[in-house]
């Protein structure tokens, strides 16, 4: 764990001691709002696409924006989006060595909240992911939290507890805890307000964690990426006065020589304008190439992704697509990061199945081995029809796919029924053609009455 000093979601208690606790739990949110990381709420607003004209409006005077409205750009969850390779495919996951039905069937949502949470740990650089059981469904259900306090007893790397924001307005702003066993103290959970007064859940009168462990799961990086969040902003800026030129293109009316009654004047094609002696009417336009302009932002946006092992194919962009494998060439840098982020994933989906298995337990919902694997889906690439055949020959002659695995690679929505009526036509097909083919002897043919050929 890497240690940068002082953090505003890390909370450290003295000693071990319910009262201690519940002290140190009420003094941590007492300057929580001005210490709150900005940061983290404008990367949240740049990946969900939301308030984005308040992120833009600063940067430019009022009268500015009468013209014409920010220009707002979806950057940051495209660019979430290719970094986090990991779960661009569904990774495969094995309980007992073998796909566990009724726990893809208790798990609601899981693949797309793990690929959300993934994509928001990188851009963040933390993030927390929380499990919880849906009594009335009978199901697990998940939550993203991106901002959590973590509560410490000093010297230890692993939290305690945890707290989190969950509703309220500015001054009445609401909070949960949650809390594991430890040392014979029984973990906590319950809700408290910003003055430190504490709720019981619903059905938790005595304020206690039904779990044994914290149901909070994390994924931390050694850095965030707030520099995409940043370039998403000064795109925007950048596209906005881009916008303001292009309608400034045509010309800001300019009359010289006229100090009196401009307010009155009014032109239009229609119109004829009678100037005095020595007076002038011109338009004035902007200066500057459209076309440099638009290349900057480019080249803000390039560099940014260099920055992040990511490249950029511009749509003009001229040529043939590129092959399988000159992509594969071209990503290399973001494959080897995804190697590195496998690694991170694989440790907390161990942690996040476990808390899952305790809470199944508890609601007597699932009894689950906890012998537990994730197999994360590789990066494909398009390949070319010969490519393609010749990958699925070589696989065929090794016995790496069957031809039940063959038909489910083309068509993987087939059910079992036609998946064997499909095998018992190939098979039908291949005897039959082996028949046609099969050679025959002279004697055979006078047998079957036909008269062999004399040459």
């Amino acid at each position: 764990m890497y240690n940068f000093g002082k953090s505003v979601n890390r909370v450290v208690i003295p000693e071990m001691s319910e009262n201690v606790i519940l002290d140190s739990v009420k003094d941590a949110y007492k300057s929580y709002l001005e210490e709150q990381d900005n940061q983290v709420m404008e990367s949240l607003d740049f990946y969900y696409n939301q308030n984005l004209d308040t992120h833009l409006e600063q940067w430019f005077a009022s009268d500015s924006l009468q013209q014409v409205p920010p220009f707002v750009q979806s950057c940051v969850p495209r660019f979430a989006k290719a970094r986090m390779m990991l779960y661009k495919e569904n990774p495969t996951r094995l309980i007992g060595g073998e796909i566990n039905e009724g726990y893809n069937d208790a798990v609601y949502k899981l693949n797309s909240m793990t690929k959300e949470f993934a994509e928001l740990s990188w851009l963040l650089g933390c993030c927390w992911f929380k499990s919880r059981f849906n009594e009335r469904k009978n199901r697990l259900e998940y939550e993203v939290l991106p901002s959590v306090k973590e509560y410490y007893f000093y010297g230890e790397s692993e939290p305690y507890g945890y707290s989190y924001e969950i509703e309220g307005g500015a001054t009445d702003k609401r909070y949960v805890f949650w809390s594991e066993d430890r040392d014979g103290i029984q973990g906590m959970h319950f809700e408290f307000d910003q003055k430190g007064k504490r709720y019981a859940m619903q059905g938790n009168e005595e304020m206690v964690n039904p779990y044994g462990i914290n149901p909070i799961s994390r994924v931390m990086f050694s850095k965030n990426s707030y520099d995409v969040t940043r370039s998403a902003l000064h795109i925007g800026i950048a596209m906005t006065e881009i916008a303001l030129s292009t309608r400034f293109r045509l010309g800001q009316p300019v009359f010289t020589g006229i100090e009196e009654g401009q307010a009155q004047l009014k032109s239009g094609v229609d119109k004829a304008l009678i100037l005095p002696e020595g007076a002038s009417f011109s338009y004035a336009s902007p200066g500057g190439s459209l076309t440099e302009m638009i290349e900057a932002v480019k080249a803000m946006a390039n560099q940014t992704a260099e920055n992040n092992q990511l490249r950029i194919r511009w749509g003009e962009s001229g040529g043939n697509a590129p092959s399988g494998e000159a992509l594969r060439i071209m990503e290399i840098e973001n494959l080897e990061s995804r190697k590195s982020d496998e690694s991170i994933f694989r440790e907390w989906e161990h942690s996040r199945y476990e808390i899952d298995r305790t809470i199944l337990e508890v609601h007597n919902a699932l009894n689950l081995s906890e012998d537990y694997a994730v197999d994360f889906g590789e990066v494909s690439y398009p390949m070319s029809p010969k490519e393609e055949r010749a990958w699925l020959d070589w696989k065929m002659d090794n016995g790496i796919m069957s031809k039940k695995d063959l038909l489910l690679y083309f068509n993987p929505d087939m059910s079992d029924e036609e998946l064997q009526n499909k095998l018992s036509e190939v098979r039908e097909e291949v005897r039959t053609e082996a028949e046609e083919t099969k050679p025959t002897s002279a004697f055979q043919k006078i047998i079957n009455g036909s008269s062999p050929t004399s040459s």
